[in-house]
Parts: C-alpha cells; structure tokens; sequence
C-alpha cells in the first residue's frame, strides 16, 4: 500500500512539473520569436516528400509512413484555422495549388540529397509575399484502434519552411516528431496524459498539437494560444 501511495505522489509530482512545460519542436534555426506583423506570408499547401530529391533539407524516414490526400486536406484546413485566429491574425494568403516543380521530373539530378530549395526559393519570389510557409509531413502512422485503446498508436513528423523571398533562404525550420505512448511506458509522458485527457488521439489530432507549438516558435502564433478542443471521441 505504501509503494503504491509512493507511486501516485511520483505520478502527481510529474505531472504538475511537465504541465508548466510545453513540449516544443525542434528548431535548426535561430529566429527572432516574433516576426513583424507587417511581413506578408504565402502558405503553400501540406505535402509529402515522396523521395530524398525532393526535400529542402534533412532525409526521409525509414519504413516512411504516408498519408492520404483526404488528410492532407484536413491537415491544410487545421492549419489555415489556426492561422486566421485571432492569436494568428497578420498578413496571410494560402496558396490553392502546389507548384509545378514537384511534379515528378527530370530537373533533378540521381542523388539522395535534398534539391527543392532553388524551386521553393523561385515560387516564393512569384508570390510577391515576403516569405513563404512550406508545411511538409515527413512520416504518418495513423492510430490503430479507438481513443479507448488502440494496437497501434498514432505517430506523425511534420516540418515547417519559412523562406525568405527576398533571398531564398530559409528564415525558420520547425519539426514536430510525436509518437503517442502510454502512461505506463513511459511516465515522463504524464503531462500529455493529462492534457489529452487520457486519450488515444488520431494522427489529426497529434499534427494539430505540433502545428500550434511549431506555429508559436515561428512568431506567426501567440504563445497564449491555446490548442482547439479535441474532436474525436471514439
């Protein structure tokens, strides 16, 4: 009885640590937290980079888990939500299309490295924005199972582009990378636990949380923000 009252103490102590810490992607750029709300940004639709050649920077997964176009699409209108909010509210034009050049091609040479840069950095010159958000998802694995309980729970790697017009360069790069455990794996994951409401979430609902840290680190969200109520209840 005593270890298990010990363990429960342990369980709560954790708990009121990691709920004042917010889990933030990682960042391999040093950006200022706040852009200048006069700066002009186009966001181009969700995408998955389907070979090495096609990405800005950084390498594809092993076993790369893709995601369906219908929830490309979800993922854009989450993304868009987030972005007109009032905590989000700046200059912002979404793309309807991706660009040509990601069409499969011959433009790109028999490598492994990442080439898409130089046509992101062309397209977002043709915006006439001054940056251009790029939001790609790397790997997704949707939840097996329900929000009860599940086989396989959800685990997706999203990363975010800023890119500079002016100069074609990339301004900010955010990556969000999540796989859902249980609180009996692992306990440092009992803030989450409670923050999900002891939920087995969707693969939806695990990209909506990265997008708002991912959002909020760029400067093109409030810190304050807070992530929209969960949708899925079965």
């Amino acid at each position: 009885m005593l270890r298990f009252r010990t363990l429960v103490l342990l369980v709560l102590a954790c708990a009121l640590v990691l709920a004042a810490c917010q889990r933030r992607p990682a960042s391999t750029a040093d950006v200022p937290r706040v852009l200048s709300p006069r700066c002009s940004i186009a966001v181009v639709p969700f995408s998955q980079p389907p070979q090495a050649c096609n990405l800005i920077m950084g390498h594809l997964p092993e076993n790369q888990g893709c995601i369906s176009a219908e929830q490309l699409m979800q993922l854009d209108n989450e993304l868009r939500t987030l972005l007109e909010s009032k905590e989000g509210a700046r200059s912002i034009s979404f793309v309807k299309t991706l660009p040509p050049f990601l069409a499969p091609s011959t433009s790109y040479r028999a490598t492994s490295e990442p080439q898409a840069l130089p046509g992101w950095a062309k397209f977002a010159k043709k915006t006439g924005k001054d940056f251009i958000l790029v939001p790609q998802v790397l790997d997704w694995h949707e939840r097996e199972g329900s929000a009860a309980g599940v086989t396989k729970s959800a685990s997706v790697h999203i990363e975010f582009y800023l890119i500079r017009s002016e100069t074609g360069t990339v301004q900010s790069h955010q990556v969000f990378r999540e796989k859902q455990e249980g609180l009996t794996n692992n306990l440092l994951t009992v803030g989450e636990f409670f923050k999900r409401k002891g939920a087995w979430v969707t693969g939806i609902e695990l990209a909506r949380e990265g997008m708002t840290l991912m959002l909020q680190d760029m400067g093109l969200l409030s810190p304050y923000a807070q992530q929209p109520a969960r949708q899925d209840t079965k």
